[in-house]
This record gives structure tokens, C-alpha cells and sequence, in this order.
């Protein structure tokens, strides 16, 4: 009988034993998946964001995945910022004001867990950051705090980063081809002439940078500059440390043109963030095309580094001024995204839509705020349908006045660009 319990005994220490393995385990795998990473310093582009100390290799290691839906925590001893169910994303896919965390120039996969080809080497860490808008400085963000970020549904995000998750682009002059009645070298330099029946032909254009060659697109950028007579150029992008750095590079003796556009004073730097709501943006905005003004500019150019955020802005910005319609604005807009990424409407409607939606529509909703005359929806958006050149026009114009520019100059500048 003893020798009966003594079994019974054991059998119940080893069941106990595995229950709680049991238990430890489940327990285990019931925790979500979760890093705690160092702030290390402001993003060093134009959306202010912040880089956390973790590749973007090495996070997709760790069991992340582009459209995942994540939470997170930034924090020190004086501040805690939570955030719900953030996407992470290959690109800017949110709108303005929204947060993301940002793997930029990974080309995604078909299916989860595959391996990533990087694309681009302009982001070695991962950036948690608002899109257009200035995270570090808004809330005040420094480099003792943590960032922690959770997984809380895998693949929350994955139709949106799936329909433009693969908008990549290669830096290769000899992947791109003449279209549309470009040339491969305007197509590549996303250069153009800003086109519409409210404006003078060939007196505004946009393009990427002349100036920084991180895409390999300032010589192209460069002799087409040099070929349309450009005499004026509104530099978003730059700041003279930043010209600085670029001259010391090997490529900057084949930028004649730009150098002598500096040499000239012919420049405006405005070294602008992607917020184009804020008052900084608009301020340095203004002081560039009072410059341009003072200088008796004839053929201006404005560019940031590709040509495509803050450009797009200010391409809105001065088409509306003139009396541009939205269908001209939108069709300039989007030149851009099939010169980078041959994405038309023809080739994909439905993508093309939801880039025209979440960044087009976005820039001018925003505009449209400054024409008191509107009236927005009960989402704060607009109906387009009904929104005419005029308010357009009316709203450019107040948004430039409540800016600091002068009711002399803005008609000087209209002046210019009208037909």
C-alpha cells in the first residue's frame, strides 16, 4: 500500500511538473511581440521624425512585417507618448499628421517572411515619425528617451501596403525610357514645366535636386536646367552647410550650372521640413519667392531632393494662385509618381487613386481651409465637385498673405507666373 502511494505521489509531482510548463509556456506565447530601442537622434530628412536604434533589417528579423499594425511608446522621465495600432510601412502611406513607422526603400514580397531587397540606402535605422508633420519638435522628443513597439495585429495594414508597397525606385539612369513627350533624361531628373491653361509655358518648372546627387539625379537635373535657361532657383531642400557637404564630393565638377547659379546668388536655400502646414514652411516659402522676385527672376525652378512632397506643395500652392483646375493640378501632381514609379491610371487605377486621395486630396484640403467662403464636411474635407478655380485661387492667395507676403509681391508674382 505504501508502495502505492509513493507511485501515486510521484505521478501527481510529474503531472504538476508538466502543468506548469504547461502553463509557462502558453504563457510564453501569449506575449506579444515587443522591442524597447534607444531615440537616437532627429531623422535626418525632411519629415522630423525620429530614428530608433535598430535597422530596418534587423527589425524585420525580429518578426515585423511591412503592414503590420503596431503600439507605440515613446518615454523619459518627463514625458510618455502612446500611440494605437501604427502602421509600418516601405513609404509615407498615412495621411498628413498620422504616424508610422517607416522602413523607407525596402521592396516588399508576396509573402510574409520572405527576405526584403533593399533598395535605397538613405534610411540605416528605423524611423517612427509623423507624415508631414514635425514629431521631434511638436512633442518635444530627445535622445534619452525609449521607444517601444508592440505587435497587436500582424498585417493590419496589408492591403494599404500591399496596393503601394511597391512603389521603389531604382537610381539607374539606364532603367528609365522617354514617355509622355519626355526625354529618359527628364523622365529620370523628374524634370518639367509646370503645364496649365492659367500659366505662362516655360516660366515655372520643377524638378529633383540640381544640387545633392544621393539618386544619382543632379547632373541630369543640371543640364536641363542649364538647357531651359533656368535664371532663378527655390531650393526647399538645402541649407549652405548642406552645399557645403555636397562640394565635396566627386560628382559636384559636373554641376557647372548649379555652381554658377550660386556664384550668382541666383539661389534661394529654405532648407524646408515636409510640414508644409506649419508657419515655418510657409514662412521660408515666402522668403524665397520674394528673392526670386527681387531678382527679377523669368524662369524659376523649385525642387526639394526627389521633387515630390514638399515640391508637390508648392506646385499646388502656385498652379492655384494662377487658377489652375484640380484636374491639372492633380495630373502635374502625378507626373511625379509615374516618372519614379510608372504608376498611371491607366496601369492601376485603384493604386492611383489612393495616392491622389492620401497625398493629393490632402495638400488640398489643407489649401482649401484658407478660402473662408467654403464650407468643409463634417470630416473636415471638401467637396471638390464643387470647389472652383476661384477658390482656389482665392485661397493661394490668402494663404501667402496670412504668410507675410505682400499685396504688392503676390501680384507681382501672379503677375509672372499668369497667363
Amino acid at each position: 500500500m505504501k508502495k502505492f502511494f509513493a507511485i501515486l505521489a510521484t505521478l501527481c509531482l510529474l503531472l504538476g511538473a508538466v502543468s506548469v510548463h504547461a502553463d509557462e509556456a502558453a504563457a510564453t506565447a501569449a506575449e506579444p511581440l515587443s522591442v524597447t530601442l534607444d531615440v537616437l537622434n532627429r531623422g535626418a530628412d525632411a519629415f522630423y521624425g525620429c530614428d530608433v536604434n535598430i535597422s530596418i533589417k534587423d527589425f524585420i528579423a525580429l518578426g515585423f512585417e511591412f503592414g503590420d499594425a503596431c503600439n507605440v511608446v515613446l518615454e523619459n522621465e518627463l514625458y510618455r507618448y502612446e500611440f494605437k495600432s501604427v502602421p509600418f510601412y516601405n513609404g509615407y502611406y498615412t495621411k498628413t499628421g498620422d504616424p508610422l513607422l517607416c522602413g523607407y526603400g525596402y521592396a516588399i514580397k508576396e509573402n510574409r517572411g520572405e527576405d526584403y531587397q533593399y533598395t535605397r540606402t538613405d534610411y540605416p535605422y528605423l524611423r517612427f515619425c509623423y507624415n508631414n508633420r514635425e514629431m521631434w519638435n511638436l512633442l518635444h522628443l530627445t535622445t534619452d528617451m525609449k521607444c517601444t513597439i508592440t505587435l497587436v495585429k500582424q498585417g493590419g495594414y496589408e492591403y494599404e501596403q500591399k496596393l503601394v508597397g511597391g512603389l521603389t525606385y531604382s537610381k539607374n539612369f539606364e532603367d528609365y525610357e522617354a514617355k509622355n513627350g519626355f526625354t529618359k533624361e527628364e523622365v529620370f531628373a523628374n524634370f518639367r514645366a509646370v503645364k496649365s491653361e492659367a500659366i505662362k509655358e516655360n516660366v515655372l518648372f520643377r524638378s529633383a535636386s540640381p544640387f545633392d546627387n544621393a539618386n544619382n539625379r543632379a547632373p541630369y537635373v543640371n543640364e536641363l536646367a542649364k538647357a531651359n535657361g533656368i535664371d532663378y532657383v527655390l531650393n526647399l531642400a538645402d541649407s549652405q552647410k548642406k552645399i557645403d557637404q555636397y562640394k565635396e564630393k566627386e560628382v559636384w565638377a559636373q554641376l557647372d550650372y548649379a555652381q554658377q547659379l550660386l556664384d550668382n546668388d541666383q539661389v534661394c536655400l529654405m532648407a524646408m521640413s515636409a510640414a508644409y502646414e506649419g508657419a515655418a514652411y510657409q514662412s521660408a516659402l515666402v522668403k524665397g519667392l520674394n528673392s526670386a522676385l527681387a531678382h527679377n527672376a523669368t524662369k524659376i525652378l523649385f525642387h526639394c531632393t526627389e521633387g515630390k512632397d514638399r515640391t508637390g506643395f508648392v506646385g499646388v500652392l502656385l498652379e492655384s494662385l494662377c487658377g489652375a483646375t484640380y484636374e491639372e493640378m492633380r495630373n502635374d501632381y502625378m507626373v511625379t509618381y509615374d516618372n519614379y514609379y510608372s504608376l498611371t491610371e491607366a496601369s492601376d487605377k485603384t493604386a492611383f487613386d489612393y495616392i491622389v486621395e492620401l497625398k493629393f486630396n490632402d495638400m488640398i484640403n489643407y489649401l482649401l481651409t484658407f478660402d473662408a467662403t467654403l464650407e468643409a464636411q463634417g470630416d473636415g474635407t471638401y467637396d471638390l465637385a464643387s470647389v472652383t478655380p476661384e477658390n482656389y485661387a482665392a485661397a493661394a492667395r490668402n494663404l501667402l498673405s496670412k504668410a507675410g507676403m505682400s499685396e504688392e509681391n503676390i501680384e507681382a508674382l501672379i503677375a509672372l507666373l499668369k497667363k
